[in-house]
């Protein structure tokens, strides 16, 4: 009995191993993936872009087809860049991890409901939020910080 045990357990954890290398890279601990300004990256499996350093740049209508745009601000409404960004499913199965050097991030999800968490790679509070990913247009979800 003891034996068919163990087997059963092997068994289990193969296919879970399986099933995990079908999914791609966990965005898991470790350190962030830095996503390059003004080009478009695929992720983890999300097609994101780190963005919006200047108004030629948050104009670009190449952002257009992204269907969410994660915002980084203080309190004064005054971007902020260099964040850490975690993004799960709204049952918290995690999708993406990354950081920008710019004040979006740009992703395209499949539409439903996800949960977004960022911190300043300089320090502080994290901060959070919900968000649809609709099927079409934008979902803009502003992160704000404390001023420093």
């Amino acid at each position: 009995m003891k034996r068919a045990w163990m087997v059963g357990a092997c068994a289990a954890c193969l296919a879970a191993q399986a099933l995990a290398a079908d999914q791609g890279p966990s965005p898991g601990p470790g350190p962030a993936e830095a996503l390059p300004i003004d080009r478009t990256t695929v992720i983890q499996g999300v097609e994101a872009a780190c963005t919006g350093l200047g108004k030629a740049e948050r104009d670009n209508p190449a952002w257009d087809s992204f269907p969410v745009r994660v915002e980084f601000a203080d309190t004064r409404s005054q971007y902020l860049t260099d964040v850490e960004v975690r993004v799960a499913t709204a049952k918290g199965k995690p999708v993406v991890r990354l950081s920008c050097g710019a004040p979006w991030v740009l992703l395209k999800l499949p539409p439903g409901d996800y949960r977004v968490s960022g911190r300043l790679q300089a320090g502080g509070p994290e901060r959070r939020a919900t968000f649809r990913a609709p099927r079409t247009g934008l979902a803009r979800v502003a992160l704000t910080f404390p001023e420093g």
